[in-house]
C-alpha cells in the first residue's frame, strides 16, 4: 500500500483537475513596480516594454554611468526565478550592478505587470523577446552577453543560450534537472513530474548542448531544490569549460549571503570578466 501511495495521489490530482503549476509559477501581478534606488539611481534604470506573442512583457535595463564602463563591456540577461516578480530579485540586480555590468531583468507573462499566463512554452517566447530588446540597443555589446538563470529561470537561461544564441558566458544558481526532478525535491513523492505539471522543463537535454563557458551554483543544503537530484545530476551532464561551485550550507535563496557578497561578486565578476 505504501509503495502504490504516490501512483494513488497523482491519480487523485489528475482526477480533480489539480496541478502543480501554481507550485512552480508562484506569480504576484502588479500595477506599478516599487524598486529600490539605494544602489541603483533611477537615473541609471530604464522600465522596458516588450511584446512576446499576444503578450506585454515588462522589464528594467539597468546601465553603468559611462564613468565606470570598462570595454569591451558584458551585459548580463538575468532569468529571475518562480517568485512573484522583479521586486523579489532587485537586490540580484544590485549586486551585478556593483561588480560593474550591466543588467536586464524581465518579468515573464502572467507576472508583475506582464501580461498572460505562464507556461513552458510561453517562457521560451519571453526569453527570445528578452534576448530581441538587447539586441536592439545599440549600447549592448551582443557578443559580450551572459545568460543567468536562477531556479526557475535556469530553464529560460538554457533555451536562450542553447537556441536562440551562442553566449559570452552562462551562469546558472539553485536550478532543477527536470520537472520530474522538482515535484520530487519539493513533495518527497517519487511520481513522474508530467502527471503534476504540464511542461517536461527538461535542463538535462538542453545543458548537454551548452558551448559557452558555464558557472554552475549550488547550495547544499538547498530543501526546494535538492542539490543531488539536481545540482550534481545537472554539473555532471554540462561540457568543458564549466566551473562547478556546491556551496556548503547555502539553501535555494541564500547563495550570496552565505559566500559572502563580496566572495559572490568576485567571483562572478572573475568568470565573466575572464572568457
Amino acid at each position: 500500500m505504501i509503495r502504490a501511495l504516490p501512483c494513488l495521489i497523482a491519480i487523485a490530482l489528475a482526477s480533480a483537475g489539480c496541478s502543480m503549476d501554481s507550485f512552480l509559477f508562484n506569480t504576484l501581478p502588479l500595477e506599478s513596480y516599487a524598486l529600490s534606488t539605494a544602489v541603483i539611481p533611477s537615473a541609471n534604470r530604464t522600465e522596458v516594454t516588450l511584446t512576446s506573442g499576444d503578450e506585454t512583457l515588462y522589464g528594467f535595463f539597468v546601465r553603468q554611468p559611462d564613468s565606470l564602463r570598462i570595454e569591451p563591456h558584458p551585459t548580463v540577461l538575468y532569468h529571475h526565478g518562480n517568485k512573484h516578480n522583479i521586486q523579489e530579485y532587485w537586490d540580484r540586480v544590485e549586486l551585478l550592478y556593483r561588480a560593474g555590468f550591466d543588467v536586464f531583468i524581465y518579468d515573464y507573462r502572467g507576472y508583475g505587470m506582464s501580461t498572460g499566463t505562464s507556461s513552458e512554452d510561453g517562457m521560451k517566447s519571453d526569453a527570445a523577446a528578452a534576448l530581441n530588446y538587447l539586441r536592439s540597443r545599440p549600447d549592448v555589446d551582443t557578443s559580450q552577453i551572459v545568460d543567468y538563470g536562477y531556479s526557475l529561470g535556469g530553464f529560460a537561461c538554457l533555451y536562450s543560450a542553447t537556441v536562440l544564441h551562442r553566449p559570452k558566458a552562462v551562469i546558472t544558481e539553485s536550478i532543477f534537472a527536470s520537472s520530474e526532478a522538482l515535484v520530487q525535491s519539493g513533495t518527497i513523492l517519487n511520481i513522474p513530474g508530467g502527471y503534476l505539471m504540464e511542461g517536461a522543463f527538461d535542463n538535462r537535454a538542453q545543458i548537454v548542448k551548452v558551448s559557452s563557458p558555464i558557472l554552475m551554483l549550488h547550495g547544499t543544503g538547498d530543501t526546494f531544490v535538492g542539490y543531488e537530484a539536481n545540482g550534481m545530476v545537472l554539473s555532471a551532464l554540462a561540457p568543458q569549460p564549466k566551473i562547478i561551485r556546491p556551496i556548503d550550507g547555502a539553501n535555494h535563496t541564500t547563495i550570496p549571503a552565505t559566500m559572502g557578497l563580496e566572495s559572490y561578486i568576485e567571483l562572478v565578476t572573475t568568470f565573466i570578466r575572464g572568457r
